[in-house]
């Protein structure tokens, strides 16, 4: 999660007027020059540690400086000097992600959220806390909380990929496979290859894929699977449910094609091996079914995988 912008952040600095002999420090921060915004404000506020100004303009400055800890120290003194400025629970809000402390996090957000329709552009800090808590909702895998606040920020700002791929992914995990899918295509036109995006378009896929096939919808469930395929075509899992829908259309060889790929993939999978074997059983080819099934005994000692090779060796005497 990226740092909010210094231009943006300096907004809520002015929206409280400073005194005469602050300025000077006010424009080292509007100039990106924290360390000397510090460096002038740190002495009056020494004198005055009352002044809630001093400890949200030091606080702001630390965040910026990637000074977590004294970003928290002093913008938490500015709360608790009532702070009116939303930029304070802003940014506290950040330090706290930064530090992964996302509870804290949102706390300080609930706690600024009324503030933020006082500022000179109330949908666009609204966006920033609505994006930022959505993102430490998907950290403490609250994902249907994550999915409220990205959309609401979505519908104010849709141009960024990873709120998209965020939304998505929480989507995913409340399985709503439709709708993650929406979000997760989107994201991924705005960031192309994205490797996180893909593969839960390729799990989102999947889980349909493996739906249909429950249903008995075995042309559907295919054309879901093979999508899965398409954004993770290393996934063995997906090549053994193509094999599934293919048997249950008793198309072999498709299946047979299908299970290869899958072994490729996972060598040492019994139930791919076993599978394999009936597929060859299906197809009377009695030495590739014997010898399925055998490899797959070797690795899972099973009385229905024993009586699988006996019955296919008793029919291959025959």
């Amino acid at each position: 999660m990226r740092l909010i912008a210094a231009s943006a952040v300096a907004l809520g600095l002015l929206s409280l007027p400073a005194l005469p002999d602050y300025k000077q420090a006010v424009a080292y921060y509007m100039q990106g020059r924290y360390d000397k915004a510090i460096q002038e404000i740190k002495p009056d506020l020494d004198a005055n540690p009352d002044w809630e100004f001093g400890h949200r303009l030091a606080g702001l400055s630390y965040l910026r400086l990637k000074n977590n800890a004294l970003a928290i120290s002093s913008l938490t003194r500015a709360v608790q000097l009532k702070s009116k400025a939303f930029s304070t629970y802003l940014g506290l809000g950040q330090a706290y992600f930064n530090m992964q402390r996302y509870d804290s996090c949102v706390d300080a957000l609930n706690q600024g959220e009324p503030l933020a329709a006082s500022e000179k552009e109330p949908e666009k800090e609204r966006y920033k806390l609505l994006q930022l808590r959505g993102y430490a909702c998907y950290q403490l895998q609250k994902f249907n909380e994550a999915v409220i606040d990205l959309q609401a920020a979505i519908r104010i700002s849709g141009s960024d990929w990873a709120d998209y791929s965020h939304l998505g992914i929480a989507l995913y995990n409340v399985k709503r496979d439709d709708d993650a899918l929406q979000a997760l295509l989107k994201a991924l036109a705005l960031k192309p290859g994205h490797n996180t995006t893909t593969e839960y378009i390729a799990k989102a896929y999947f889980r349909k894929g493996l739906s249909a096939l429950s249903a008995k919808q075995y042309d559907q469930s295919l054309d879901l699977l093979r999508k899965a395929r398409d954004y993770n075509p290393r996934d063995g899992f997906v090549y053994y449910n193509m094999a599934e829908a293919y048997l249950f259309q008793k198309n072999f060889a498709e299946a047979e094609k299908s299970l290869n790929q899958a072994l490729d993939l996972m060598p040492r999978s019994a139930e791919v091996l076993q599978r394999l074997g009936l597929i060859y059983e299906k197809q009377k080819k009695w030495d590739l079914s014997l010898s399925s099934y055998q490899r797959a005994y070797e690795i899972t000692q099973s009385p229905g995988l024993k009586e699988a090779i006996d019955r296919v060796a008793e029919l291959k005497r025959r």
